[in-house]
C-alpha cells in the first residue's frame, strides 16, 4: 500500500442575539460536580468547531444552554477556523450566559476543514465524555441526558443519538437486515457523521485522530475508526438529540465542505485513510479483523451507491472532464483497495456503478451516479 494520509495522522497520534442566564437543573440521576479544584469537574465537553457563523452559533449555544443535564455539568469548547466575522465575539458573549463546568473560546489560522478544531478539542476535553457539535447545528433538549444515561447504562464506547433532518436526510443507523444480529452490522455505516457522544479516554486510545489535510468526509475516517474499535455502541432511538441542517450558503458563511468544487484526489482523500485503518485492523487477527474484512465490502457498498454517484452528480453538466476524472480516480482507489475482490458482496446498484467507472463517456456514468442514487441526488453525505 502506497504510503497514506492516514500513516501521517498515526505518527501524530503516537507523539501524543444576547444570550440568556440559565439556572442549572437538577438531574437525580447525574452524581455531584467534584468541586475540589474550586471548578465543576465536567460530565461532558461540547466540542463546537465554527467558521463565519455569527448568525448561527448563538442558535448552537442556546441549544447547549438549555440541556436538561445540567450547566454545571458541561464544559464548552468553541474552536473557530480563522472566522472574519463576528463568529468569536458572538460564541464569548456566552460565558456568562450560565453556570458552566467550563467555557473556552480558542481561534487558529483557517484551514478549510473542522479537523484542528476536533483534534484541539480532543486534546483539551476534561469531561468524562466528549460530544462534537457543528455551529450550523444544534441540540434537542434532552440529548445529553439521555446519551450519558445511555452510556452508563450499557457501558458504551460511543452513543449515537437520533439525528433529525432540517432541510436535508437524517444520517441515522439502519437497522440490521437479520434482527438477530447483535454488533457491528452494515446499518452502522449510514451514521458516519462525527456528531456523537464518545467516551473521551475510548476517543483518545483510537489509532488515528482528524486528518487535517482532508477537506471532504472528513469525518468518515474517524467513525471507521470507532466503530472498528469499539466494545458497544448504543442508540437513542426514542429523543430527538441532533438537528443537522443545510442551508444556503450565504456570502459571509461557508460552503459545505461536501459541496466544494474541489479536484477528484482532493475529494476521495478520506478514502486513502479509511481503508488504511481496516487494512491495520485487519493485521491484528482476531475478531477485529473479522469486522474490518466485514466493513471493507460494506463500505464500498455505500460510497459506490452514494458519496462516489452524489460527488458525480453535483458536477456541473458542463464539467466533463471533472466528472471523468473522479471516475478514474475512483476506478484506481477500487482497485487498490479491493472493491473488484468484494464483487461478490456488493449490491447491484454499487456493481453497475463500479463496472461505469470504467467509461470514457461522461453521460455514461453521470447515468449510472443517477441509477445508483436511485434516480435522483438529493440524499446528503
Amino acid at each position: 500500500m502506497p504510503r497514506s494520509f492516514l500513516q501521517k495522522a498515526t505518527r501524530r497520534i503516537l507523539r501524543t442575539g444576547t444570550p440568556r442566564k440559565r439556572q442549572p437543573q437538577a438531574n437525580p440521576r447525574i452524581p455531584s460536580p467534584n468541586p475540589a479544584s474550586g471548578t465543576a469537574v465536567p460530565i461532558v465537553t461540547v466540542g463546537i468547531t465554527t467558521h463565519q457563523d455569527a448568525q448561527r452559533v448563538g442558535r448552537c449555544l442556546e441549544s447547549v444552554a438549555a440541556q436538561s443535564l445540567g450547566t454545571s455539568y458541561i464544559e464548552v469548547l468553541v474552536v473557530d477556523d480563522g472566522s472574519t466575522d463576528a463568529t468569536v465575539k458572538t460564541a464569548s458573549a456566552y460565558k456568562d450566559s450560565a453556570d458552566w463546568a467550563g467555557f473556552t473560546v480558542a481561534r487558529h489560522r483557517g484551514t478549510g476543514s473542522p479537523s484542528k478544531g476536533r483534534n484541539t478539542i480532543l486534546d483539551a476535553a476534561r469531561g468524562e465524555f466528549v460530544f462534537f457539535l457543528d455551529a450550523d447545528d444544534y441540540l434537542g433538549d434532552q440529548a445529553l441526558n439521555s446519551m450519558v444515561a445511555q452510556a452508563r447504562e450499557t457501558s458504551a464506547d460511543l452513543v449515537v443519538g437520533r439525528y433529525v433532518g432540517v432541510n436535508r436526510s437524517a444520517p441515522n443507523v439502519l437497522p440490521p437486515k437479520d434482527p438477530k444480529v447483535k454488533g457491528y452490522h452494515a446499518g452502522w455505516l449510514n451514521s458516519l457523521h462525527v456528531q456523537k457522544l464518545f467516551r473521551t479516554d475510548f476517543a483518545r486510545r483510537l489509532p488515528y485522530r482528524f486528518n487535517e489535510s482532508l477537506i471532504y468526509a472528513s469525518d468518515h475516517p474517524f467513525m471507521v475508526a470507532a466503530f472498528l474499535y469499539a466494545d458497544k455502541v448504543a442508540l437513542v432511538e426514542d429523543v430527538d438529540c441532533y438537528f443537522i441542517t443545510l442551508e444556503e450558503p450565504d456570502s459571509q458563511h461557508r460552503v459545505h465542505v461536501s459541496r466544494a468544487e474541489v479536484p477528484a484526489h482532493q475529494q476521495l482523500q478520506f478514502i486513502h485513510d479509511c481503508f488504511g485503518l481496516m487494512a491495520l485492523a485487519r493485521g491484528q487477527g482476531g475478531e477485529l479483523a473479522q469486522r474490518a474484512g466485514r466493513m471493507r465490502a460494506d463500505y464500498w457498498n455505500r460510497l459506490l451507491k452514494l458519496h462516489i454517484p452524489v460527488l458525480v452528480l453535483r458536477k456541473r453538466e458542463s464539467q466533463d472532464r471533472a466528472i471523468l476524472d473522479l471516475a478514474s480516480q475512483a476506478k484506481a482507489l477500487s482497485e487498490l483497495y479491493g472493491a473488484q475482490t468484494s464483487r461478490t458482496r456488493l449490491v447491484p446498484e454499487a456493481q453497475q456503478f463500479l463496472a461505469a467507472l470504467d467509461s470514457a463517456e461522461e453521460d455514461t456514468v453521470r447515468q449510472a451516479a443517477s441509477a445508483a442514487r436511485g434516480g435522483g441526488d438529493s440524499l446528503t453525505s
